[in-house]
C-alpha cells in the first residue's frame, strides 16, 4: 500500500510516496520532483539520517541522473551490499559519495550538460529548471552551487537563458550550438554505450580458474555482457596492442588484483585513463597486499567463487 511520506534523501514532501516490499527489508520511494524512484534498506536509512544536507544532495544527483537515463530501479543499502540474490540492483550509500559524484568542477559541468541534453528532445527545446527541485540535474549540493553551475555553462556558451519569464526560484535554458557540439565530443570520448563486451584483467594462474569461470564469467554473462581476457605473458611497462584494442572495445573492465600482478594495474589504469569504468576485485587472502595507490577504490573482497559471483553481479547491475 502506498503511503505519502517525506523523501529520506532530499527531505521533500510534495509528490513523494513509499511502498514496503514484503519479501525484503526494503522500502521503495517515488520522489517525483527531485530524486526519482529508488529502494532503501532500513540499515541504509540510518546511514542517510546521519549525512549532511550536501551529501544527501549528492545522492539525489546520482538518483536523478539514473532517472533521466531511464535506468533500472536501484536499492541503496549499507556500505557492503548484502541482499543475497536480490533481483533489484544494489549500491552502498557511501560508495555513491566516494565514487559516483563528480570529483571535479569540469566533470560536473560535462555531466550536467549531458543531463540537459537528455532533457532536450530536440535542438532549441526549452528546459525548465527550479533551484528547489532540479539542483540534482546540475550536480549541485545547494542553491549557490546550482547558480554557479548554471552560470558557468552559460559563460562557456553551452547554454543560453530563455527570454520567456520563469518563476524567481528557477530558470529556463536552451542548449546552444556550441553546447550540442560539446555533447558530441563527450559522447565520442565516452565508452561505447552499446558494447556488450567486458574486459577481464587478472592473473592467469590455475589457482584462479574457478574464480574466473564460476565467479567472473558467470556474473558478467548474467548481467548481459560477454567477458574477454587476453592470456599473454607479463609485459614490462607497456600494454600490448591486443590488450589496448580489447579494452577500448569494452563497456567496462573487471580487474582482479589477487596475486598482485603488475599487468592488472597497467590495464586498470589504462581503462580509467580513457574513461572506461573499472570494477576492482581481490581475494580476501591478498587484500592486505593491494598497492597503496589503489586502496582508496572500493574493491570487491571475495572469499570464494560463489561470493565473487554474487558481489560482482550486484556491482555490475548497480554501476554499469
Amino acid at each position: 500500500m502506498n503511503q505519502i511520506v517525506t523523501c529520506p534523501i532530499c527531505a521533500k514532501l510534495d509528490g513523494v510516496s513509499s511502498q514496503r516490499m514484503a519479501s525484503r527489508d526494503v522500502t521503495i520511494y517515488t520522489c517525483r520532483k527531485v530524486c526519482g524512484e529508488y529502494g532503501l534498506t532500513r540499515q541504509a536509512t540510518h546511514i542517510v539520517d546521519g549525512l549532511s544536507e550536501e551529501d544527501r544532495a549528492k545522492i539525489s544527483a546520482y538518483l536523478r541522473e539514473r532517472n533521466i537515463k531511464q535506468q533500472d530501479l536501484i536499492t541503496l543499502t549499507s556500505e557492503t551490499p548484502n541482499l543475497g540474490s536480490a533481483d533489484i540492483p544494489v549500491v552502498g550509500v557511501n560508495d555513491i559519495l566516494r565514487t559516483s559524484f563528480p570529483s571535479t568542477i569540469s566533470e560536473r559541468l560535462d555531466r550536467a550538460l549531458l543531463n540537459l541534453r537528455r532533457l532536450s528532445p530536440h535542438p532549441g527545446a526549452v528546459v525548465l529548471l527550479s533551484e528547489h527541485t532540479d539542483y540534482p540535474v546540475l550536480f549541485a549540493e545547494n542553491t549557490d552551487a546550482f547558480h554557479f553551475i548554471r552560470s558557468t555553462l552559460q559563460d562557456m556558451n553551452y547554454i543560453q537563458r530563455d527570454p520567456l519569464p520563469y518563476p524567481a526560484t528557477g530558470t529556463s535554458v536552451i542548449l546552444t550550438a556550441q553546447g550540442w557540439n560539446r555533447i558530441i565530443e563527450l559522447e565520442r570520448a565516452a565508452p561505447t554505450r552499446d558494447s556488450r563486451q567486458a574486459f577481464v584483467a587478472m592473473w592467469f594462474d590455475g589457482s584462479l580458474d574457478k574464480a574466473y569461470s564460476e565467479g567472473i564469467v558467470r556474473a558478467i554473462r548474467e548481467a548481459g555482457y560477454e567477458p574477454v581476457r587476453v592470456d599473454l605473458k607479463e609485459h614490462n611497462g607497456k600494454i600490448c596492442d591486443a590488450i589496448i584494442a580489447e579494452i577500448r572495445k569494452s563497456r567496462f573492465v573487471v580487474a582482479d588484483f589477487t596475486g598482485g600482478r603488475g599487468g592488472v594495474y597497467y590495464e586498470a589504469g589504462y581503462a580509467m585513463g580513457i574513461g572506461i569504468p573499472v570494477i576492482w576485485t581481490c581475494s580476501e587472502k591478498d587484500k592486505d597486499e593491494l598497492h597503496f595507490d589503489t586502496r582508496q577504490y572500493n574493491h570487491i573482497i571475495w572469499m570464494n567463487e560463489t561470493d565473487l559471483y554474487e558481489k560482482l553481479r550486484r556491482r555490475i547491475q548497480a554501476t554499469i
